[in-house]
């Protein structure tokens, strides 16, 4: 469970908080004034989401306050920021991240979690990270680059399968076994067409994360 302090003195800054518990982090709602003010505690604490397109702060002077009070000041920023405030924002002020705002929810989860991914602060208690590819098979999510990609079920059945024997290289029997089932009667071509639909969704730039070993199988990468 993820920790994520939200500054905001917006009204419908409830709405973000709503949404961002909905999809899996600890949310704190807070106005910026309280900081200032040193009026809370934050308490565990893994990401800060400035609004500074609502505070009642400059955006500069709320983010010098950020980096130098204790318990705050090791958490990275991720700012929200109008069209217009863009153009007076500086990444000097000690912002990790930005984001224009407004925008949809799964844009902002995305950012968060890769930075989160980045910084190291995200540990996957059942899943694994290579590069830029991030699977969690508890909640059945694959990330690319912050990205979530949407697999359908065999899809992530066979990466999982893959991924979880990393290194070693799988025959197309075995896989269609395993993944589809040994009362499953489809040939080994079925697993042809999905590691190609795997591929296209989740080798996006110059990574590859599945080798093909010629005439026995495939081979997922291991991880660094």
């Amino acid at each position: 469970m993820y920790h994520v302090l939200l500054l905001s003195d917006d009204a419908e800054a409830k709405k973000l908080k709503a949404g961002l518990t909905e999809a899996g982090f600890t949310t704190q709602l807070v106005e910026t004034k309280a900081v200032a003010q040193e009026e809370f505690a934050p308490g565990r604490l893994d990401l800060i989401v400035a609004d500074l397109s609502h505070t009642s702060l400059e955006p500069a002077k709320l983010c010098h306050v950020l980096k130098r009070t204790p318990g705050l000041k090791d958490a990275p920023v991720v700012a929200l920021v109008t069209e217009e405030g863009l153009k007076r924002l500086e990444l000097a002020w000690g912002i990790e991240d930005f984001l224009v705002w407004p925008t949809t929810l799964s844009q902002v989860v995305s950012r968060l979690k890769l930075l989160l991914w980045r910084l190291d602060r995200v540990e996957l208690q059942n899943g694994l990270k290579v590069g830029e590819l991030a699977v969690d098979f508890e909640k059945y999510e694959v990330y690319v680059n912050g990205r979530l990609v949407e697999l359908t079920f065999k899809e992530f059945e066979l990466l999982k399968f893959l991924a979880t024997h990393a290194g070693k290289v799988l025959t197309r029997e075995l896989l269609l076994n395993k993944v589809w089932g040994y009362d499953y009667y489809g040939g080994t071509r079925t697993v042809d067409v999905h590691i190609r639909r795997l591929r296209s969704k989740l080798e996006t730039g110059r990574r590859t994360y599945i080798d093909t070993v010629r005439n026995v199988g495939y081979k997922f990468v291991e991880p660094a």
